[in-house]
């Protein structure tokens, strides 16, 4: 089997030319190497980030657990591995176990084993590195730090107070792309630090970002103080703002549509600290504090002493005497009566927290809208959003202006090209490979046919007679085979067949034309006819051959 399929390759590639053969050759190569690429890429599994941002030392303890483990991996860098997606959080589970990633950063787990034989020095070395680690861990949770760092100087104790150097603390922090410490956020920090560690205040602590900008430089004079409040005052102004932007921009963007309004808003804060004492006084309410009377009375029977002053006239007999010469009596009479009522009073004391909103000055500006009682009725919402007083002295404008559309044209016209573009270069990529692919199946197709062809002359056809094949109905005709013959050795000898009456025939060859003869058909000539057709649409092969046979018979005849 093998040496006729060789004999027949070998007829078919001596036929063929030099160009046909290096496209033969260059196509085989080709499928050779592309089909084993593509099934190497489709049996290759894909990876996924199991952990990222890892020390040296974590990575290589995770890679050497994973080679323990047999599990495939991808290094990206040294601080990222990657395994097959399947196997992600199996993989993170595994290494939680192990206690994995343990990162750079310890904490008080320095002391959870065995002490014993540690000496004071490496005790307090180990605490040292521990309340590092604590606070690191610490101050890294917050949103806006990728990495953190700190350092505490704590010197030895001293035996004079006077002589008792501080205790000192330097941080260095990395931000996170995008992100930004505030100074109230800095602050906070080195307040964390100051209240952590025993003898550290806040002017001993320095913090400092991974760029050399200096956050914070410990010194607690009063031009750092102040340029410190002045961050804080800004900060809070600034998120005020944006807190009422926000609101007025959502009216607008549920009223309006998306991109048809711009607002901005400042805020003015009263930072003063006051404190108010109020007294009144209602006189209405009367109430008696206290009361004082004073009432006097002097009556006499008609005699009134008079004379000359002394003793002498004082006497009884005397004084009856004046008092009978003046012929009258005397009556004296005093009542005097005094009143302090309390008037009632109210006083009242108000401290002012400052913070208050001072004005606030609100501008708008709508695409479109050219209806002043729309103008009119988005000013009154957007003032009670915001909480607009005009006896505080607040400021709102909402004006109507056409925005300028041309950049924002322009910015999606070209995207919508470059997105055209790219779909346009995808189908392209796609229609070229099957194109490719397309060429290739139709050329070793054509291959394969033109190899068959070739090999049409080392068959010899074993024909059935004539006689027995129109026997056959038509319905169950047999399809003459093809067996191959290599050996000149013949088994079974060939039939002759009778060439049959010419005819005309239009499934097959046509006849010479000195042929086209119209004779009256004989049934058995209509049978041949009917299977001939039937041989031709199911082995085309065949009855051209029965048709060189016919040709050379009638060759030999005419001989």
């Amino acid at each position: 089997m093998f040496t006729r399929f060789l004999n027949q390759f070998n007829a078919f590639w001596q036929r063929q030319n030099q160009t046909v053969r290096v496209v033969l050759i260059t196509s085989v190569v080709v499928i050779l190497i592309v089909i084993p690429v593509l099934i190497t890429w489709a049996s290759q599994p894909t990876y996924g980030v199991a952990f990222s941002e890892l020390q040296e030392t974590d990575a290589a303890n995770i890679v050497d657990k994973l080679k323990a483990a047999n599990i495939p991996y991808q290094m990206k860098g040294t601080s990222t591995i990657l395994v097959p997606t399947d196997q992600v959080y199996d993989v993170r589970l595994m290494m939680a176990k192990e206690g994995l990633p343990t990162s750079s950063t310890v904490g008080f787990e320095l002391f959870s084993g065995n002490t014993l034989g540690m000496t004071e020095f490496t005790q307090k070395v180990n605490y040292q590195r521990a309340l590092e680690g604590e606070l690191e861990r610490t101050i890294g949770s917050l949103d806006a730090i990728k990495a953190v760092r700190v350092h505490i100087v704590t010197p030895d104790e001293s035996l004079f107070a006077s002589e008792q150097k501080p205790t000192t603390a330097s941080i260095t922090v990395e931000e996170k792309p995008g992100k930004k410490l505030d100074a109230s956020q800095v602050r906070a920090i080195a307040f964390l630090v100051s209240n952590s560690v025993e003898g550290l205040t806040t002017e001993n602590v320095v913090v400092v970002d991974t760029n050399g900008n200096l956050l914070m430089s410990g010194s607690n004079d009063a031009a750092s103080t102040a340029a410190s409040q002045v961050d804080t005052r800004r900060a809070a102004e600034k998120a005020l703002a944006s807190e009422l932007q926000k609101k007025v921009k959502d009216l607008l963007d549920t009223a309006l549509g998306t991109n048809r309004s711009v607002v901005q808003v400042s805020v003015a804060l009263d930072w003063s600290e006051k404190e108010i004492t109020k007294q009144e006084f209602d006189p209405t309410p009367q109430a008696v504090r206290s009361s004082q009377q004073l009432a006097e009375s002097y009556s006499t029977d008609g005699q009134v002493t008079s004379g000359i002053p002394g003793a002498t006239t004082n006497l009884p007999d005397q004084a009856q005497q004046a008092a009978g010469a003046n012929g009258g009596n005397l009556v004296y009479s005093r009542t005097e009566i005094t009143n302090n009522y309390e008037i009632t009073t109210t006083e009242s004391k108000e401290k002012v927290v400052p913070g208050d909103i001072n004005n606030i000055s609100l501008s708008v500006l709508v695409d479109g809208v050219s209806d002043q009682q729309q103008l009119t009725a988005l000013q009154s919402a957007i003032s009670a959003a915001v909480g607009i007083n005009q006896d505080r002295g607040d400021i709102i404008s909402v004006q109507s202006l056409d925005f300028d559309k041309t950049v924002a044209q322009q910015q999606a016209d070209e995207q919508a090209t470059s997105d055209r573009n790219a779909l346009i270069i995808t189908i392209a990529e796609i229609a070229a490979v099957v194109l490719v692919l397309g060429f290739l199946f139709w050329y070793v197709l054509r291959l394969l046919q033109n190899l068959k062809m070739a090999s049409v002359e080392v068959w010899t056809p074993v024909l059935k007679p004539v006689a027995e094949v129109a026997a056959l109905p038509v319905e169950q005709a047999p399809i003459v085979p093809m067996i191959p013959q290599p050996e000149p050795v013949i088994e079974e000898p060939i039939i002759p067949i009778a060439p049959p009456p010419v005819v005309a025939a239009p499934v097959v060859l046509p006849p010479p034309p000195k042929r086209k003869v119209e004779v009256m058909q004989t049934p058995e000539e209509e049978q041949m006819q009917k299977v001939v057709a039937r041989l031709a649409d199911d082995n085309p092969a065949s009855v051209a051959e029965i048709i060189q046979l016919w040709l050379n018979e009638d060759k030999q005849r005419n001989v």
